[in-house]
């Protein structure tokens, strides 16, 4: 008896074990719903518009949360009904909750059914049933993210030229300050920019980062906060973290890493102690469809924006600008590559968020131009001479700059000068737009041939997932020109955007030809008057193509030094 006991015993425990590795905690969050949005907007609005006298006055996350309202009794019942599940609260957000439970709970309560599956990186949690909200928690819960494993990811696009026009150099720190008017950046000290990625993404290499900087003749520079892992390399990453390392020396760079999508990210983000300056995201999904990347089952795509969005105002209201890229399948977007009417324009969402500078894409047009060149990148290899630019497009660069409208997000009063400009430009324009929507991007910049080290190889990268490192470094680097003045930091930065091209034009170069109805497969239909039913084209000031145009940093500076206080 004595033996079958031990060997039951010593049974028993492995069983434990196993369980105990199988069955671990795994972390989710809950969307409450809450009310008092409209006095976030209006406060973020007050705080970015430089004539008013709360400009700059950002709010501590006690303040945020102190605006946004719950229903306490509601949120009672839910704590006690997570409890009672043994589920743990780990975090209270006010208007949302981060939580964790072992998976056995998780299933039991939400009638998930996650179980153990494997990838390149390990053991992770496929869910093959969708979580149900119980009906006592309807009136609650908004969704849950966390709770199934993201389903798209972005791809990287390596550089190639389908067009003669299409300079084939490198587009380096050196070029970069050529083209943007870039000067007197050897003492940055009071800027940090971070690199946003999803869905547990590959990091970066220090190495490859330091030899970035070396070969770009700027001070070597380590990422001096990082959030969550950075575990292997990913193209992706390495272009992001580089093209910050390169563009803004002696900035603090960051690297965040979420395990989920957007409202988890930025939710922790919104909630954290300290937070970057400025943040550059290079992922994004069509904005109807952002419930088939975060699974947000009863809820639609449109309350899954709407809620990310009021995350994003709380981050304009921390002072933090938002810098996302605007696609790279043009104005019908990656989920209509292949020219459907049905989806003639698709907006990517968080491209076409009101709430965060949307940034396209161009490559430089090609030049007999000498440049005396300084950097070992140019010294070296060939870089790239001119000075125009063009939008990027499949016929010319094999993949096209997005821009359009949103569906959901109505146009912010800032944009509606430079708008209605375009549509009543008599530009042909697609059919069954969204006229009173948020045009999108806001800005452009250099977006084909990036150098990037991977792997101690130079690389030619593309895509919009360039030009918003681009211009988070851009806005970096006013941060740091306006607290040596003594003056607030940026923040949510788009009403500045626009007020400077209404006062003074010559502040964004206009580009006035160019298209983005293409995709990176092909190129849609074209209208037999002109123009297409898939996308926009280019016009004199603002156009849904290049937004405002590329920027001339030191005429941005002047504007600054002029006009805000």
């Amino acid at each position: 008896m004595k033996n079958i006991y031990l060997i039951f015993l010593s049974f028993f425990t492995i069983f434990l074990a196993n369980y105990a590795t199988l069955n671990p905690e795994k972390e989710f969050y809950i969307a409450l719903k809450h009310t008092n949005t409209d006095i976030l907007e209006n406060t973020l609005i007050n705080i970015s518009d430089y004539k008013h006298e709360s400009y700059g006055n950002y709010l501590t996350v006690e303040q945020i949360n102190s605006i946004i309202s719950v229903n306490y009794t509601d949120t009672i019942i839910l704590s006690n009904w997570l409890d009672k599940n043994n589920i743990t609260i780990i975090k209270n957000y006010t208007d949302g909750l981060k939580c964790s439970g072992n998976i056995f709970s998780i299933n039991t309560a939400f009638n998930t059914n996650l179980q153990p599956s494997f990838s390149l990186k390990g053991l992770y949690y496929k869910n093959y049933q969708d979580y149900i909200i119980p009906n006592e928690l309807r009136n609650t819960i908004v969704f849950i993210e966390g709770l199934s494993e993201p389903k798209h990811r972005t791809k990287i696009i390596y550089s190639k030229n389908k067009n003669n026009d299409v300079d084939s150099g490198y587009c380096g720190k050196e070029v970069i300050d050529r083209i943007y008017n870039i000067t007197n950046l050897n003492n940055i000290t009071y800027s940090s920019v971070c690199s946003i990625e999803y869905q547990s993404n590959g990091g970066y290499s220090d190495d490859d980062l330091l030899a970035a900087e070396n070969i770009n003749n700027v001070n070597n520079n380590t990422v001096s906060h990082i959030v969550g892992d950075n575990v292997g390399t990913d193209t992706e990453s390495q272009l992001d973290i580089q093209m910050m390392g390169i563009n803004v020396p002696n900035a603090n760079i960051w690297f965040w890493d979420g395990d989920y999508w957007l409202y988890s990210l930025a939710v922790d983000m919104v909630n954290s102690k300290s937070v970057p300056d400025v943040v550059s995201m290079s992922w994004g999904w069509a904005e109807d469809q952002q419930c088939t990347v975060a699974n947000c089952n009863t809820t639609t795509s449109h309350e899954y924006v709407d809620r990310v969005n009021t995350e994003y105002i709380k981050l304009g209201l921390r002072g933090v600008t938002i810098t996302t890229a605007s696609g790279d399948a043009g104005a019908p977007g990656r989920t209509n590559e292949d020219c459907d009417i049905e989806r003639n324009i698709t907006a990517i969402f968080p491209g076409s968020s009101p709430w965060i500078t949307s940034v396209g894409a161009t490559y430089i047009l090609n030049s007999t131009a000498q440049v005396n060149w300084t950097t070992p990148l140019c010294i070296n290899n060939t870089c790239a001479t001119g000075l125009n630019q063009f939008v990027t497009n499949y016929n010319d660069t094999g993949w096209t700059s997005g821009g359009g409208v949103s569906r959901y997000n109505n146009r912010s009063s800032w944009q509606n000068n430079a708008v209605h400009k375009y549509l009543t430009s008599n530009v042909s324009l697609p059919s069954g737009i969204n006229k009173n929507g948020r045009f999108y991007p806001d800005v452009s910049a250099i977006g084909h041939n990036c150098p990037v080290i991977d792997g101690g190889f130079l690389e030619a990268v593309d895509g919009t997932s360039c030009s918003s490192p681009i211009f988070a470094s851009i806005i970096s680097i006013l941060n740091d020109h306006q607290v040596k003045h003594g003056k607030p930091k940026l923040g949510f930065v788009n009403p500045l955007l626009y007020q400077m091209h209404d006062s003074n034009p010559k502040i964004f170069k206009d580009i006035t030809t160019g298209n983005n109805w293409c995709t990176e497969q092909m190129c849609c239909d074209t209208k037999d008057g002109g123009g297409s039913d898939f996308g926009f084209e280019a016009s004199k000031g603002y156009d849904p193509v290049y937004g405002l145009g590329t920027p001339n940093v030191n005429l941005m500076k002047e504007w600054l030094d002029k006009n805000t206080i």
